[in-house]
C-alpha cells in the first residue's frame, strides 16, 4: 500500500508529518500553520444547511478498554496496525533520510509559529457554530468553505518569516 502513495501522514505525528511535507514540497512554516478551531467539547457542522452538532469529549468505559485490549478486536484491527506500524516507520525512514537536525529546526519553527498564530488568533476565528451550538450565517463566519480553513485571514496577516 506504501509504494502506491507518494505521502500518507499520521495524524498522532500531524506536526511530524507536516514538517516532512513541508520539507519535501519546499513549503513554508506559514504554508503549514493551522489552529483547532475545532475539538471534542465544541460544536462542528458541515454543509450549510446541517445543523451545528455538538463533538463530546472523548471517554473510554471500562467494559470499552477491556474490548479493545481483547483478542478478537486486535485481531480485527490486525491490518490498520499493520498499516499504521508502517506509516509510522516510513515517517521516520524519511526524516532520518531528510536530517535529524534539519528537521528538527523547522519542527521547532513550526511549533513557534503555531504558538503565534493561536496568540494573534485567538478570538478571531469564527467557525459556523457559536459556542451555544447555533449557526452562523456563511457571509458571517472566516471558513472557506463549510467548517474548514476558518483560520486562513489570521493565519495570512502573521508576519513569521524569521522562522525560516
Amino acid at each position: 500500500i506504501l509504494d502506491d502513495y507518494n505521502f500518507i501522514a499520521i495524524t498522532e505525528r500531524m506536526d511530524e508529518s507536516l514538517v516532512v511535507m513541508k520539507m519535501l514540497l519546499n513549503l513554508t512554516t506559514k504554508d503549514i500553520l493551522y489552529t483547532r478551531a475545532r475539538s471534542s467539547g465544541g460544536w462542528s457542522n458541515g454543509p450549510p444547511e446541517r445543523p451545528c452538532v455538538y463533538i463530546p469529549p472523548s471517554f473510554l468505559t471500562p467494559g470499552m478498554k477491556r474490548y479493545f485490549a481483547s483478542p478478537e478486536w486486535q485481531q480485527t484491527i490486525r491490518g490498520d496496525m499493520l498499516l499504521y506500524e508502517a506509516a509510522n516507520a516510513s515517517l521516520d525512514r524519511t526524516i532520518q533520510a531528510l536530517g535529524q537536525d534539519e528537521f528538527q529546526r523547522h519542527l521547532n519553527a513550526l511549533r513557534e509559529g503555531l504558538k503565534l498564530a493561536q496568540e494573534h488568533c485567538k478570538g478571531r476565528v469564527v467557525t459556523q457554530c457559536n459556542e451555544g451550538g447555533e449557526s452562523i450565517p456563511f457571509v458571517n463566519n472566516t471558513c472557506y468553505i463549510w467548517g474548514e480553513a476558518c483560520d486562513h485571514e489570521c493565519i495570512n496577516e502573521l508576519d513569521i518569516a524569521h522562522l525560516e
